[in-house]
């Protein structure tokens, strides 16, 4: 389910499940949900077989990281986190660079071994080339130290509260 929409979570499960039984689909999951709402979901009949939430996450979006990231993980829901490199822009951060230079590898490795350093998260990165595909499996060796974070979290600060899912 992409997004909420009009239907009840009920009747959406429902449906889920019964695509299931059928042999249709291995298992469901969700995107754009917030805590709120899986709180809402694990409530309906079955709702708890809910196996991920695809949901905006970088590291200039991080607001998944206040309540819904640790709710998921305590869940069991993988996070699969969409738009991992921020259209880009991201990527030009001096810090970024540095850490690149660091690891052997381009920004783009280092900020989607941001990513992947939880436990119970997945990525989904955009690659148009060849080249870009080599560059992100890269991310996979990164091993960010806690001087790499602290200095990650200095360019892109961890949310202070709560704040509604980010979406672009």
């Amino acid at each position: 389910m992409h997004w909420r929409g009009s239907h009840p979570l009920a009747e959406t499960v429902e449906a889920f499940e019964a695509l299931k039984k059928a042999g249709k689909i291995r298992n469901w999951g969700v995107s754009n949900l917030d805590a709120g709402d899986l709180d809402e979901l694990a409530s309906v009949p079955n709702g708890s077989n809910c196996v991920s939430d695809q949901v905006l996450y970088h590291l200039g979006s991080r607001g998944i990281e206040w309540q819904l990231l640790p709710k998921c993980q305590k869940s069991k829901i993988m996070v699969m986190a969409y738009s991992p490199l921020g259209q880009g822009p991201i990527l030009r951060k001096p810090a970024l660079g540095r850490l690149a230079s660091k690891h052997n590898c381009d920004a783009a490795a280092v900020a989607l071994a941001w990513v992947l350093r939880h436990p119970g998260v997945v990525t989904i990165p955009k690659a148009t080339q060849p080249d870009h595909v080599r560059a992100n499996v890269k991310a996979v060796d990164v091993k960010l130290d806690a001087e790499d974070l602290a200095a990650l979290d200095a360019t892109f600060p961890p949310p202070k509260r709560g704040s509604p899912l980010g979406m672009t």
